[in-house]
């Protein structure tokens, strides 16, 4: 990184949400489905100061809390002939598929914005 402190730190947001190194772009950010690894491979950036931490999970929640509650509603006034369970099967399971797959490039943007404006401990 840079030598002045207050500089900005160019990153790339669409290679964070795809996993990678949002500086470089190349190396991984990700060491397993959540957990950010201390350096890049590749440009040797420091990923520690940037912790994420519960702020994604906000984010998660928000979208698919939303998406699945729409969904139950049009659903329920759409299909009055459903029978309840059929939507406690449908729209509970859509809720963490969509969880699960939101949580991991939410994170990376989260650490991608606070490497961009070199948030530290």
């Amino acid at each position: 990184m840079a030598d002045d402190p207050n500089a900005v730190v160019e990153v790339k947001f669409a290679a964070a949400a795809l996993g990678k190194c949002p500086v470089c772009g190349k190396g991984k950010l990700f060491s397993s489905w959540l957990k950010v690894a201390d350096v890049c491979t590749v440009c040797g950036t420091n990923f520690k100061a940037a912790e994420a931490g519960d702020g994604p999970v906000v984010f998660v929640i928000l979208i698919a809390g939303f998406l699945a509650c729409a969904g139950l509603l049009t659903t329920f006034f759409m299909f009055p002939d459903w029978p309840i369970a059929t939507h406690l099967l449908i729209w509970p399971a859509f809720a963490i598929i969509v969880s699960l797959l939101l949580m991991q490039p939410l994170k990376a943007l989260m650490v991608a914005s606070q490497l961009r404006h070199r948030v530290k401990d």
